[in-house]
């Protein structure tokens, strides 16, 4: 059985909502803020109500965020991880940064493959 994917488009990013997962691909020079976590927090929330969920941000832009967001969108316990797929090695720099204010499990990979490999186990752990 295959499941159906959302695609939303927003001005500074694009989202796929899997069943138990979300690919979040910001655009090119963006800087969130707390509006635009809002927002995304809101869609991830209507979309995945209170199943366990992994984030994966396809990092494949260049673009800033304050690192202080995650604690807004681990507020509910239904996101169980966040994954990391880095384009760049400057990149794991600032990655390593923001994972320090994450209170949940924050992986760095290479690829989307490995980083929806680890999504899945650690659904299948919780």
């Amino acid at each position: 059985m295959t499941h159906q994917v959302r695609r939303l488009s927003l001005t500074y990013a694009d989202l796929e909502l899997h069943e138990q997962y979300v690919i979040s691909t910001i655009k090119e020079d963006q800087v969130l803020d707390k509006e635009q976590i809002e927002e995304m927090r809101e869609i991830f929330y209507d979309h995945f109500g209170d199943r366990k969920w992994v984030y994966v941000s396809n990092r494949k832009n260049k673009y800033n965020v304050n690192p202080v967001i995650y604690i807004d969108l681990i507020q509910r316990k239904s996101l169980i991880g966040i994954a990391i797929v880095l384009r760049e090695s400057d990149g794991a720099l600032t990655a390593n940064f923001e994972k320090q204010f994450a209170t949940i499990p924050f992986e760095m990979f290479d690829n989307k493959s490995e980083a929806l490999a680890w999504a899945n186990g650690m659904l299948s752990q919780n």
